[in-house]
């Protein structure tokens, strides 16, 4: 696991720029964990990326290079044993023990204690890409709502049919 650190005091843009593209990462969730750009990656591997302080515990899967800051924890799985995703989702459903005196934080070793469920990577991967299709249904408004429509008009369809399909008597 590494730590961000300060914010990289060269090469630093609010915004991007041609000159700085690559993401510089907080603590914080989604758009707001993005605090501007650099030139300067320090992680260059599949990471999750877990939030040490404010958002505590909140994390997110990255896996294209960027450089963290303010005590941003990463956790770069030796991709031979785990999937980087697959630890995504496990960190995801933990609940982590932070202290309530002094200023809430999470540290390296209290992430360290925590043990997980390794099975063989081929397994991990099946799970993440079941978790992933949940994920994009749930989440992604632009797939996930035509597909819960078009379940919603098939059962609408059935029950209709259903209903509406009775003997009709002669009187």
């Amino acid at each position: 696991m590494q730590v961000g650190g300060d914010l990289p005091k060269e090469n630093y843009e609010t915004k991007q720029t041609e000159k700085c593209q690559i993401p510089i990462y907080s603590n914080g969730i989604g758009a707001n964990a993005l605090y501007g750009y650099t030139n300067i990656a320090k992680i260059n591997k599949p990471c999750v990326t877990i939030s040490a302080r404010g958002t505590i515990g909140w994390c997110e899967y990255r896996d294209k290079p960027f450089y963290p800051i303010i005590r941003l924890i990463c956790a770069l799985p030796n991709e031979e044993l785990l999937n980087a995703k697959y630890l995504k989702y496990l960190i995801q459903k933990t609940k982590f023990d932070v202290p309530t005196t002094g200023i809430p934080q999470l540290t390296t070793p209290m992430v360290s204690k925590y043990t997980i469920s390794l099975p063989p990577l081929e397994k991990q991967k099946e799970i993440v890409e079941i978790l992933d299709k949940f994920d994009m249904l749930v989440n992604d408004l632009s797939k996930g709502l035509p597909a819960e429509n078009e379940a919603v008009q098939k059962q609408y369809e059935y029950y209709r049919n259903k209903l509406l399909n009775f003997k009709v008597k002669e009187i």
